[in-house]
């Protein structure tokens, strides 16, 4: 059973600021991740950040999630280009 997407807001006006072109390969990658999350190569835990625990590498790009199993929820927390998006 594929896992519920969830956006926070900070996370939907970050992607409506992305190029279209990039906006739909995220989508696609976080529909892909949603429907298997523990067998992805571009997810990486993360140590160092206070809101999100595991990030998706898509491009360029980063989305910076939380997973909730017990829930079958992906909270996506934010999303933005690699230069930018651990600050």
């Amino acid at each position: 059973m594929a896992y519920q997407l969830s956006f926070s807001d900070k996370a939907l006006k970050s992607l409506k600021r992305i190029p279209r072109s990039d906006n739909e390969r995220i989508i696609a990658a976080l529909e892909e991740l949603a429907k298997d999350p523990d067998s992805k190569p571009n997810v990486k835990r993360l140590n160092n950040h206070a809101e999100a625990i595991f990030r998706l590498r898509v491009g360029n790009y980063r989305v910076l999630y939380d997973k909730y199993d017990a829930l079958r929820i992906i909270a996506v927390i934010d999303v933005g280009h690699r230069k930018d998006i651990y600050e």
